[in-house]
């Protein structure tokens, strides 16, 4: 369900019937703001969006067959961290062709691209802070 912290999204297929998919708050799972953000990001571009469950079987056969074409997780610190492989107690697989997928990347970008200023925030996540004593809109220096 979550990975050190951090929660785990797959990704299925690709084009436009592309499909994001991230485990079901169950109670047991980190309810983080960059999950929310990145189901939101997600949607915005253009991706199906659930959430549901998947145990370990179910991870394995997909990347076998080819309908799970990425996994990232992510977290505040970490922002996202695409995963190319698996190990578990059944063995070990590839998800996709193990490198950083196309979806993860773009969903990484718009992230940090809002964080950073460079793309716009058009759900009014980021705020100015000013320090005390001054009033705003007062220039402050490094």
């Amino acid at each position: 369900e979550e990975m050190g912290g951090m929660n785990l999204y797959f990704v299925y297929g690709s084009g436009p019937d592309t499909r994001v998919m991230t485990p079901e708050l169950t109670g047991s799972l980190l309810a983080g703001v960059t999950r929310d953000s990145l189901l939101t990001l997600a949607a915005d571009l253009g991706y199906q969006v659930e959430e549901g469950r998947i145990d370990v079987d179910s991870w394995r056969d997909a990347c076998a067959g080819g309908s799970l074409t990425e996994v990232f997780a992510c977290g505040t610190a970490a922002v996202i961290t695409p995963v190319g492989s698996v190990k578990s107690r059944t063995g070990v697989w590839t998800v996709g062709d193990g490198r950083p997928g196309p979806v993860t990347m773009q969903l990484r970008e718009a992230l940090l691209g809002i964080q950073h200023g460079t793309r716009p925030d058009t759900h009014g996540w980021m705020h100015t802070l000013v320090p005390a004593g001054k009033p705003a809109g007062t220039p402050t220096s490094p």
